[in-house]
C-alpha cells in the first residue's frame, strides 16, 4: 500500500495533536498546519510529522497553505479540519470577518475547496470536519453569520460548529459519485488547553464539565476511526459521535440552509 498522506489543521494541541500522533503511529505521513511555526516544529519532531505554518485568520495564508501542500506532496488522502478558537469578545480578521467564524469555519471551507484537486488524486480520500454537540444550541441566521447583531461567547462558537456540520453535509452532496467522502465529528467534552482557558462565564461551565470530560487521546478516537476504518469507506455526509453515525440535533440543518450557507461562503472567499 502507498503511504497515506494526512493534513490536519490545529495539530499542535489537544485533539488535533492526539489525532496527528496516532495517525503518524499508524504509518501516515502527517502534515500539521500550525499557526506558530516554532511550536509546529516542536510537535512535528516529537511525533514524526511535517509542518506548514498557517494562521487560519488569514485567507491569504490559507491559500498559501494549500499551495505549499500541493507543491510538496503528490496527493492528499485525509484532510482533518480540526483547528478552532474560543474567544471572549468579537474581533475582526485582516479579511474583515469575525475571527471565530473565519478560523473555525470559513478558512476550512476555503481549504477544502482549494485541496479538492489533491484529494481527487487519492484512491479514496476522506475529509473529516470537527463539529460539536453544541451545534444544537446555535441558530442559522444569514444576517447574523458573524455575530453582527449580537456576540456571545457560546453562541458564536456554537454557530461555527453548526456551520461546520452544514458544510460537511453539503460538501458530501456535491462530492457524490467521486472517491472523496466528507463526515463531521463530535469529539466529546475534551480536556484541552482551549477548554481550560474558556473565557468569561463559560469558564464555570467548563469547570463543572471536567468530571465528564475525556483526554485528548480519547477525543481523537472518532477522527482516527474515520481516517482509517474500512467500515466507513463509502459513508459520507454523516455526523459521528463515539465512532457511530448519529442524527444531528438542529432544526436549522436543512438542505436549503446548507445550500445557502455554501453560496454565502463562496461569495466571501472570492
Amino acid at each position: 500500500m502507498k503511504e497515506r498522506i494526512c493534513l490536519i489543521t490545529g495539530g499542535t494541541d489537544g485533539v488535533g495533536k492526539a489525532t496527528a500522533a496516532e495517525l503518524a503511529r499508524r504509518g501516515f505521513r502527517v502534515v500539521i498546519a500550525a499557526r506558530s511555526e516554532a511550536k509546529g516544529k516542536v510537535v512535528a519532531d516529537e511525533i514524526g510529522a511535517d509542518v506548514i505554518a498557517c494562521d487560519l485568520a488569514s485567507l491569504a495564508q490559507t491559500r498559501a497553505l494549500a499551495e505549499t501542500f500541493e507543491r510538496r506532496h503528490p496527493r492528499l488522502d485525509v484532510l482533518v479540519c480540526n483547528a478552532g478558537v474560543f474567544l471572549p469578545s468579537r474581533t475582526i480578521t485582516e479579511d474583515g470577518f469575525e475571527t471565530t467564524f473565519q478560523v473555525n469555519y470559513l478558512s476550512h471551507f476555503l481549504l477544502a475547496r482549494l485541496l479538492r484537486g489533491a484529494l481527487e488524486k487519492s484512491e479514496q480520500a476522506r475529509v473529516i470536519n470537527l463539529s460539536s454537540s453544541v451545534h444544537a444550541m446555535a441558530r442559522f441566521d444569514p444576517e447574523n453569520l458573524q455575530s453582527e447583531k449580537r456576540f456571545s461567547v457560546m453562541g458564536t462558537y456554537a454557530a461555527s460548529k453548526l456551520f461546520m456540520l452544514m458544510f460537511t453535509k453539503e460538501l458530501a452532496r456535491r462530492l457524490a459519485g467521486t472517491r472523496i467522502t466528507a463526515n463531521a465529528v463530535h469529539p466529546g467534552i475534551v480536556r484541552t488547553p482551549m477548554m481550560k482557558k474558556a473565557p468569561g462565564a463559560f469558564r464555570l461551565v467548563t469547570y463543572l464539565a471536567l468530571p465528564f470530560s475525556v483526554t485528548p487521546e480519547r477525543g481523537a478516537r472518532t477522527s482516527v476511526y474515520l481516517a482509517t476504518s474500512p467500515d466507513v469507506r463509502d459513508v459520507s455526509g454523516a455526523y459521528f459521535v463515539g465512532s457511530k453515525a448519529t442524527p444531528s440535533k438542529s432544526v436549522f440543518d436543512t438542505p436549503e440552509h446548507r445550500a445557502l450557507l455554501w453560496d454565502l461562503s463562496e461569495r466571501s472567499v472570492r
